[in-house]
């Protein structure tokens, strides 16, 4: 009877132990204190800011972690505020780390290593191609919006080098290389909101009792030309200005919506599981700054189904 009870005790104990893995399998990565960045609150150990050449940027502690000193280094150097830091960035294109720390902290969560990517600025494009890679033309702007769809100031060069970095925690270069070509370097437009939005809406997901490390991604950038060459006949995509990604869960690794439903079909239901998640995010007070547009999209034989998201800043579906 007792080796009996002893296994039932050592059975239980390992089944208690397998679900507090399952539970703790995904961590949201967040500091001790928050940043904002062009008024974006980033709470995120590791985030990406995109930049013009000699741009002045100015990184704030958000207001409610102002009882301390914080460190930044830059450059090799250090400086303290408890409120703000300002700098110029880099007079060239590329990749330049920064450090944000609590002063006289220790631990893992108390710092923000933010990314500053210095970008081909919108100029140095040579009739619809930077540096060999065929952007097209940007349409010109509505009137009523141009603050919107207004051309990008400058694109980001993704080369062999920095397809492993973390834009932020859940989120690899990798993940936003176009299909327009498979060679290397692209050039890319992305926005800071979008990446916030994967973030916080990864979360979200998990919450909901969907387990991802991270979303699979049809669709991020597409340049004017590559839009028009697939025949989408919507000249101001969202896409094209770098705050939209088709999105799914895969954690099969095989590039397909995971049957999310449970009804054994891999099918349009599961792409509507995250469509409901997403449409309830946007609804929420705290994630009012990155609202966009919502849809769900079957799959054609090719590719699974997928939900659209962006962060255009009102919520509208389709």
């Amino acid at each position: 009877m007792k080796k009996l009870f002893y296994l039932s005790i050592a059975v239980l104990f390992i089944l208690i132990s397998s679900c507090s893995v399952g539970a703790e399998a995904f961590t949201e990565d967040h500091a001790d204190f928050s940043i904002v960045y062009d008024e974006l609150k980033i709470p995120l150990k590791t985030f990406s800011i995109f930049v013009l050449p000699r741009e002045e940027i100015e990184v704030k502690i958000a207001e409610e972690d102002r009882n301390q000193q914080y460190i930044i280094e830059l450059g090799g150097k250090k400086y303290e505020s408890g409120s703000s830091f300002s700098w110029k960035a880099h007079g060239e294109s590329g990749h330049y780390p920064v450090t944000i720390s609590r002063k006289n902290a220790s631990g893992k969560n108390s710092e923000i290593k933010l990314n500053v990517f210095v970008l081909h600025p919108y100029s140095e494009k040579e009739g619809e191609y930077i540096y060999g890679f065929k952007i097209g033309n940007y349409p010109a702007a509505p009137a009523d919006q141009k603050e919107d769809y207004s051309k990008p100031k400058g694109f980001l060069k993704i080369e062999q080098s920095i397809l492993d970095l973390n834009l932020t925690p859940h989120f690899k270069v990798e993940k936003f290389l176009t299909n327009q070509s498979d060679q290397l370097p692209q050039f890319i437009v992305i926005q800071e909101s979008l990446l916030l939005k994967l973030e916080y809406f990864l979360a979200e997901v998990n919450k909901a009792g969907y387990p991802a490390e991270t979303f699979g991604i049809v669709s991020f950038y597409r340049s004017p030309y590559f839009n028009k060459k697939i025949g989408n006949d919507t000249h101001y995509s969202r896409h094209l200005y770098g705050d939209a990604v088709d999105i799914y869960i895969d954690n099969r690794g095989n590039e397909w919506m995971d049957d999310l439903n449970g009804d054994g079909k891999l099918d349009i239901k599961d792409a509507d599981v995250l469509f409901k998640i997403a449409k309830k995010f946007d609804q929420k007070e705290k994630y009012a700054d990155l609202q966009g547009g919502l849809s769900s999209y079957h799959a054609n034989g090719v590719r699974g189904s997928f939900i659209h998201i962006d962060t255009r800043g009102i919520h509208v579906t389709w």
